[in-house]
């Protein structure tokens, strides 16, 4: 069996051979590496739109002035939410939405505090995160959003025949949102991206060469089959 070492030169002869495959793949990666390159950063924002139960002993309220029954009332209120746009998973994250990679978007979600197994909800707030490429793109559609969770909150009690002095109600956290800019690495992705072209490169190139070399076996095999047939022939005669 021969050496790592030997195997290892062997391979590197089959990536040289096919030197075009490895010129093919990093072409079609250099555009993807350039916008890498010069990729900009994003404008994020992020707050919480708490619910407080009813004050006093919550008369008229079948929800009650308890803090489990107003974190259940918030998730109700997530759902119908995020319902709109046909997603009722909760949205959480253990990052910042423009952590993900999302450079326009938004998330809407129940803050958890359990683990990775299973969720625990302690708060009795919709957190809503955006993240834009302009900033006033961001401050559009945050006021949306929490506006359509206010009043959702307010219309769900109504449907549920609530006095209004009993409302679950509503505040945000901070009161007034603040849009950041959040910089890109670009250094980092495009360094990322330069080391898998290379990484796709040679495995492309082995993986041709080996097939290449397997094909050509066969063709082999199969042009001296006929001429081997007819030496048995003669011996016997």
């Amino acid at each position: 069996m021969p050496s790592y070492g030997a195997q290892h030169r062997l391979r590197m002869r089959g990536v040289l051979r096919r030197w075009y495959v490895v010129l093919a793949v990093i072409a079609l990666m250099v555009p993807a590496v350039l916008q890498a390159a010069g990729a900009t950063g994003v404008y994020w924002s992020k707050v919480d739109v708490v619910f407080y139960p009813p004050s006093g002993a919550a008369a008229g309220n079948p929800l009650r002035a308890d803090s489990q029954a107003t974190i259940h009332y918030a998730a109700m209120v997530e759902r119908l939410v995020n319902g709109e746009r046909g997603n009722t998973e909760s949205g959480t994250t253990s990052a910042d939405l423009y952590g993900t990679g999302i450079r326009n978007g938004y998330s809407v979600y129940i803050p958890s505090s359990g683990g990775q197994w299973q969720s625990s909800f302690d708060r009795s707030a919709i957190t809503v995160e955006v993240v834009a490429e302009t900033r006033d793109d961001v401050s559009r559609v945050l006021t949306g959003i929490v506006d359509r969770i206010e009043t959702t909150a307010v219309e769900r009690q109504e449907a549920m025949g609530v006095i209004p002095r009993s409302y679950i109600t509503t505040s945000l956290s901070p009161g007034t949102p603040e849009v950041s800019y959040q910089p890109s690495k670009p250094v980092y992705a495009a360094s990322a991206l330069a080391v898998l072209t290379a990484g796709l490169a040679i495995a492309a190139a082995g993986l041709v060469d080996r097939l290449t070399l397997h094909v050509a076996g066969r063709r082999d095999q199969l042009r001296h089959a006929p001429t081997a047939a007819g030496d048995r022939t003669k011996v016997r005669s």
